[in-house]
């Protein structure tokens, strides 16, 4: 489907929905949406104290200590990736391949959206050699690269990548100025556990990092949707 972009910035190609999993719905989920049947309001901006304490607790086990301050809770990732790129000026890098929906949200705003080839043996992280000859070649051109999206848990490619290049890549972005939204999704997805170890680009850079999951991606049905947003601690995560 296409739209125009406000401002007549031209034309804007969303990208297609999430496929379906297939899978039930858990049970202790099904009796929890069950129990809020009879609730006539709905959550407050950014969600309520419940909900982002039960946010702290999924990352927490998976490693992200967290606070109830520093998680913002919104109605799909969508809408939270649109605000995030509003919250930070400037352009913004992406890997090729991604996910079709990153590149709509950045034109919507007006920003100009550079693709990174990714290393060969993974997707959803870019080619820390290519992301520098990138950033230096927008710079040069007159342009203002400030974020990075990626996903280690990749959407179109269905790979995870190693430890070592996301370190490399993470480095290099911060070492560069910009700030990284790490989508992870698709972290509780089955992807052979022998062979690849899953690391949240925040283990490793916590002040330079944004995480966010859509709990469509594993963990509910596309007709419940909730997504979370976990900023690094501190004044400046606070403010965004």
């Amino acid at each position: 489907m296409d739209g125009t972009a406000a401002g007549g910035r031209g034309p804007v190609r969303y990208g297609p929905y999430a496929p379906e999993t297939g899978l039930p719905v858990l049970g202790e989920s099904a009796a929890v949406l069950a129990g809020a049947r009879d609730t006539a309001t709905g959550e407050p901006s950014g969600g309520g104290p419940a909900l982002r304490e039960a946010a702290c607790g999924y990352w927490a086990r998976r490693g992200l200590h967290s606070a109830p301050g520093e998680v913002v809770a919104a109605s799909g990732a969508q809408p939270l990736l649109f605000a995030l790129l509003g919250a930070h000026d400037g352009d913004v890098l992406m890997p090729r391949p991604c996910p079709a929906w990153w590149a709509p949200q950045a034109r919507l705003l007006g920003r100009p959206a550079y693709h990174v080839p990714t290393p060969a043996e993974c997707g959803g992280v870019p080619d820390p050699f290519a992301l520098l000859e990138t950033v230096r070649r927008v710079r040069t051109e007159g342009g203002r690269p400030r974020l990075l999206l990626l996903s280690v848990a990749d959407d179109p490619t269905g790979t995870v990548a190693p430890p070592e290049t996301v370190r490399e890549a993470c480095e290099a972005a911060v070492g560069e100025g910009l700030h990284i939204i790490s989508d992870e999704t698709w972290r509780d997805t089955v992807h052979e556990p022998r062979q690849t170890v899953l690391l949240s680009p925040a283990e490793m850079c916590p002040e330079d990092v944004t995480v966010i999951s859509d709990l469509v991606g594993a963990l509910t049905p596309a007709a419940w949707p909730v997504a979370v947003a976990r900023f690094p601690a501190g004044p400046e995560g606070a403010a965004r």
